[in-house]
């Protein structure tokens, strides 16, 4: 008899399942794009190329590109358990002789991979859209994107959870993710401004504290996503 899989093999199954799925299907990533592309041009045409360059990109499109973010966000963490709700499938989870936790990290994992596709093609597209300059600070750009995609993922992971739990979608996730990640969002929209400015050091405290809470978010998660799965 085989033994089971530790933790981290354990996660990296679920995630290798998740995005294996989602390479085959590419639903998530068409939705949350199409999203995300009507979003931009809906800002586009509202702001207007001449008032974004009255204002300043820095002070545009951080803004911008974490709404377009977040919302696309919640698409995508909404199907994140879709299947394992579709096919009752929550109760074989449950009863699999893994760490719950596996679960968890490997759902999280997967997030964090598709939310960094959505956004490697989102960044190119605000650029264009708002004429803005992304190849000169692409380094502490990838570097904030980074810091907070991993703590978005993390909370959508445990609500999209909760909400695939609940049989419920999209408005209820909204409603639980948005203000549990809102100093999320406002650390990203200034270490996004202080990055296009080329002054990233001058937010230096704010991607401290992103990183803090990416900790606390996957720790919390962690401890009560077995809970989750109880239920």
């Amino acid at each position: 008899m085989n033994a089971p899989p530790g933790f981290f093999k354990a996660a990296w199954i679920v995630a290798r399942k998740d995005l294996r799925i989602e390479g085959r299907t590419k639903e998530t990533l068409a939705a949350s794009l199409l999203f995300a592309l009507v979003t931009l041009v809906v800002f586009a045409f509202a702001f207007g190329i001449d008032t974004i360059k009255r204002m300043g990109s820095p002070q545009v499109i951080p803004g911008i590109l974490w709404v377009t973010v977040a919302f696309s966000a919640i698409v995508g963490f909404t199907r994140s358990f879709r299947l394992e709700r579709d096919r009752s499938a929550f109760v074989a989870v449950a009863m699999a002789p893994i760490d719950r936790g596996a679960v968890f990290a490997g759902k999280w994992i997967a997030n964090v991979v598709l939310l960094i596709a959505i956004e490697a093609i989102l960044l190119p597209l605000t650029a264009v859209f708002f004429d803005a300059d992304i190849v000169t600070p692409a380094g502490p750009l990838a570097l904030v994107v980074l810091v907070h995609t991993l703590g978005l993922a993390a909370l959508g992971t445990l609500f999209g959870g909760v909400v695939s739990r609940l049989g419920r979608g999209e408005a209820l996730l909204a409603t639980l993710l948005l203000p549990a990640a809102t100093p999320l969002f406002l650390s990203a929209v200034q270490c996004t401004s202080s990055a296009l400015d080329g002054r990233l050091a001058d937010a230096r405290t704010w991607l401290l504290l992103s990183a803090g809470l990416d900790v606390l978010y996957v720790l919390v998660a962690l401890l009560v996503f077995d809970a989750l799965m109880e239920d």
